[in-house]
């Protein structure tokens, strides 16, 4: 018999969906008053569900909420976004080793089809679709490394990571650099050199870095 999946569940999702989906495309900025009144009258949701919800994304990162503030658009920190990258960078070069060497054909196949669909996204101009290829590629990663603590220890950062890779991209030709770097994580992989894969990838946070922290601290001094 399949599981019953609570209605509330599907109004949580339908929630969260739209909040991170304003967030990443930069329509809801940071500092933005999230209402409960303002969800509900977006969702149809409950004013229980939207409650809910927040917490489920403060947890994720996307949302804050402070004392007499209520809930808001969480805020980007230039030097919050350096300690992420360095811990991410790490854990990531260790899921590319795992990789290497755990990894299914059909795991692979998924890492390589999210680089043709990344490469696809860049050339259509879709930035959505280039957000959506990119999570797709460390889905895979993480699916085929084969830790589920560094897979949940990868997830609880979500939000923050997925905003900040937002933000990077915003920067004049970082998507096609990104691509490269991305291709090299590929490419090591595809030859089995775990050494070569994980350096690709600290590499790759190091340069992504760099451009997250100028382009938040350009945004924090309009």
């Amino acid at each position: 018999m399949s599981e019953v999946v609570p209605k509330i569940s599907s109004k949580r999702s339908t929630i969260a969906s739209l909040v991170r989906q304003k967030i990443l495309s930069g329509e809801w900025p940071p500092g933005m008053r999230l209402t409960e009144k303002m969800l509900c009258e977006q969702t149809g949701a409950s004013r229980s569900s939207v409650r809910e919800t927040l917490h489920m994304l403060l947890q994720e990162g996307f949302v804050s909420n402070e004392p007499n503030r209520g809930f808001r658009v969480a805020t980007l920190d230039a030097s919050e976004a350096a300690d992420i990258y360095q811990v991410r960078s790490v854990l990531e070069g260790l899921a590319a080793r795992n990789f290497v060497n755990m990894a299914s054909k059909e795991e692979r196949a998924a890492l390589d089809d999210a680089l043709v669909e990344l490469e696809k996204a860049i050339a259509e101009e879709d930035v959505k679709k280039q957000l959506a290829a990119i999570d797709a590629f460390y889905r895979a990663l993480l699916d085929g490394c084969y830790n589920e603590v560094l897979k949940l220890t990868l997830q609880g950062l979500h939000g923050k990571i997925a905003r900040l890779r937002a933000t990077s991209i915003l920067s004049p030709g970082r998507i096609r650099q990104t691509l490269k770097e991305m291709q090299r994580i590929g490419e090591a992989i595809r030859q089995n050199d775990e050494d070569a894969a994980f350096q690709a990838c600290v590499d790759h946070m190091r340069y992504t870095v760099a451009v997250a922290v100028r382009t938040i601290q350009a945004l924090r001094a309009r």
